[in-house]
């Protein structure tokens, strides 16, 4: 899938003097569903990044919990992502660490923060990945994340529809 086709494509900032990655966009959903939907296991492991097989080990979504979710790459081999849940504020917040096995361990310098909010029945979200250094966030960047995060998303709405039309 290209950028182009992504029909609700993240508004992306990479701050030149800052190791942020912000990420928003809205969701045409209100937000009891789109909160369901990213924080229930059986949803995530359909929606989690671009590959197609995800088992979800571990999701315990509060304050303290931990995730970890592996993903069956094309060559059939698994890559594991998982970190600690080191906020949660129902329906408002997530802050999490991000780990990828193999590539880095897991670091309080590097966490996520994203945040939810509704307005006129959508749900406004964005995401802000705090790196140690501008170096690793430009790593992440040339990983194809945004694209890997943009299919997801295409993932996401496909459930939220599903969701709404009672399918």
């Amino acid at each position: 899938m290209n950028e182009q086709a992504f029909p609700n494509p993240f508004k992306t900032e990479l701050p030149q003097d800052q190791p942020l990655i912000i990420m928003s966009r809205s969701f045409d959903a209100p937000l009891d569903l789109v909160w369901k939907v990213w924080t229930e296991a059986g949803h995530v492991a359909q929606w989690w990044g671009p590959h197609k097989h995800n088992r979800v080990v571990e999701y315990d979504v509060r304050t303290g919990g931990k995730w970890r979710v592996l993903s069956t790459m094309p060559d059939g081999s698994e890559i594991g992502f998982f970190g600690t849940y080191l906020a949660v504020e129902p329906k408002t917040l997530i802050r999490n660490t991000f780990v990828v096995e193999g590539m880095f361990e897991e670091d309080p310098r590097y966490y996520e923060e994203h945040h939810f909010e509704e307005r006129d029945g959508k749900t406004h979200y964005r995401s802000i990945s705090n790196y140690p250094d501008i170096a690793m966030r430009n790593a992440t960047v040339d990983t194809g994340m945004e694209w890997g995060a943009n299919v997801s998303m295409v993932k996401f709405d496909e459930i939220l529809e599903r969701l709404k039309s009672g399918a």
